[in-house]
């Protein structure tokens, strides 16, 4: 979100922000609206294997911050801050979409739905702030307690947490322990990585970037990338399922990274498409937790999509369905916007102090 002098946004992080949330709605219309799997789509069957990680590296980025003061205060005050602009939008829109869109697509009573909401592991496809608030719970406990500690010393610490809980995930997938549903602990186990990798790289973003710009390694990236993907297309492994899975997730965040630097004029202020995605960009949060009202249940499409294997013809109804979804969420963003009460505790806006 911002440079490190801590005044400036970085246009095209902002654009790439945008694009991520667009794939996350592109997602959700093939699977949840036409109920075609992500591993047989043309588009799907490629982003769906880093387009999370991507998400979770993002957050990862913006949370870090060179000029953070790291005492008891600062802690305090980004918890609180972070416990208010993730639990409560969640719970009012988790529990309004729960009780109306979901209970009548399954038949079921409300009181039965939040039932659902609350013991899933997906939350109704609310999981994510729940799974990243965790996230930046742990990022500033250590941070805090490691405050008086050199910063590579807090970074290992956190490299260290991402490693154990990937060892523990064997833990969740063998046990059915309701806690585990209760805090998506399979995707926290799964996806802190990401989170503490986007950490790294925006604390050494400079360095990083000047190496990702090298023309071998940017090339490498993307036919490993490449090759990764038809071995995982084909079922192939050379080595263990899951090491190849998080390569081509690393892989696929570095390369997207790579484009949107690489055409940072493109995705500038100056063009519509880049202001376009900046835009989204900025209202992630927003179309998050009002998009799945928008999703429109068309299993027949996917049916005659999968049928008759037309998948120029699917990604292009999704990616338009995808926009329009875009379009009406922010729409009634903005309508919840006009009421500063109502901006502050549903979608975590800024107050303005004057």
């Amino acid at each position: 979100m911002n440079t490190n002098n801590g005044t400036k946004r970085i246009e095209w992080i902002d654009a790439l922000r945008g694009f991520t949330m667009f794939l996350v709605v592109h997602s959700h219309v093939e699977v949840l609206g036409m109920d075609i799997p992500a591993h047989i789509s043309g588009l799907n069957s490629v982003v769906t294997l880093f387009f999370m990680p991507l998400f979770f590296f993002i957050s990862g980025f913006f949370a870090y911050r060179a000029n953070d003061t790291l005492n008891f205060k600062s802690y305090s005050a980004n918890m609180l801050k972070k416990l208010r602009v993730l639990t409560i939008p969640t719970l009012f829109f988790g529990f309004l979409y729960a009780t109306t869109l979901y209970a009548l697509k399954n038949n079921i009573s409300p009181s039965e739905s939040i039932v659902v909401f609350f013991n899933h592991d997906m939350k109704l496809g609310y999981w994510f702030t729940e799974a990243l608030l965790i996230m930046f719970i742990i990022y500033y406990t250590i941070s805090f307690l490691l405050r008086k500690r050199k910063l590579i010393t807090r970074q290992v610490v956190l490299v260290a947490i991402a490693f154990l809980l990937l060892k523990l995930q064997k833990y969740t997938l063998t046990n059915n322990n309701q806690i585990v549903d209760w805090f998506c602990l399979k995707h926290i186990f799964t996806y802190f990585q990401y989170f503490v990798f986007g950490i790294i790289i925006s604390c050494y973003r400079n360095k990083a970037f000047k190496l990702l710009e090298n023309d071998i390694i940017g090339g490498c990236i993307i036919l490993l990338f490449a090759g990764l993907y038809i071995l995982h297309h084909w079922e192939v492994n050379f080595f263990p399922k899951k090491i190849q899975t998080y390569t081509i997730a690393y892989l696929g965040i570095l390369m997207t990274i790579n484009i949107f630097r690489h055409y940072s004029n493109f995705f500038s202020s100056k063009t519509k498409i880049g202001r376009g995605l900046q835009y989204i960009g900025r209202r992630t949060l927003d179309v998050y937790l009002i998009h799945y009202f928008f999703i429109p249940t068309i299993p027949f499409l996917g049916v005659f999509f999968m049928k008759h294997n037309i998948f120029i013809l699917q990604s292009s109804t999704a990616i338009i369905l995808s926009l329009l979804i875009i379009l009406f969420t922010l729409i009634v963003s903005n309508i919840i916007r006009t009421s500063p009460f109502l901006a502050y505790w549903l979608l975590g806006v800024k107050r303005d102090k004057k």
